[in-house]
């Protein structure tokens, strides 16, 4: 009898496909990308891993496609508001550019997964940070 309630009940339980997967990170709905890993890098010298609170970055970043911005808060608590100016999907990945400043900034995001690389750079440095989003 209680193979008979479990099959019932899972027979009702809607099916999930990739699509379902995908959906959370294709910009169609907001997400909070969460710092994991930055590294800092210099023409000549090997890129150097960095903490948050050295390089002055937001341990996490909410990124609005609908909205086009990314917020956040830098760990001196300096906000950031990027606009996102271009935005591109490929090959599962969903591309965000964008300018503030003398900065240059990339974000890639995979649909499926929600890992994320951001760099932000100019024409002496780079800053590479790696992440995982989640659906806000």
């Amino acid at each position: 009898m209680r193979v008979s309630i479990l099959a019932a009940a899972v027979a009702l339980i809607p099916p999930f496909s990739s699509g379902a997967a995908v959906a959370a990170f294709d910009g169609s709905q907001p997400i909070i990308c969460a710092t994991l890993e930055v590294l800092e890098c210099e023409p000549g010298l090997r890129c150097e891993e960095e903490t948050v609170d050295n390089v002055d970055a937001p341990q996490f970043l909410q990124v609005s496609v609908q909205e086009k911005t990314i917020v956040g808060n830098r760990s001196s608590g300096t906000p950031v508001n990027a606009k996102i100016e271009l935005v591109h999907h490929a090959e599962q990945q969903m591309f965000l550019q964008g300018v503030e400043k003398k900065w240059g900034w990339s974000m890639a995001v995979n649909e499926a997964s929600g890992k994320m690389t951001l760099t932000i750079h100019d024409d002496a440095s780079s800053y590479v940070i790696f992440g995982a989003c989640t659906p806000r």
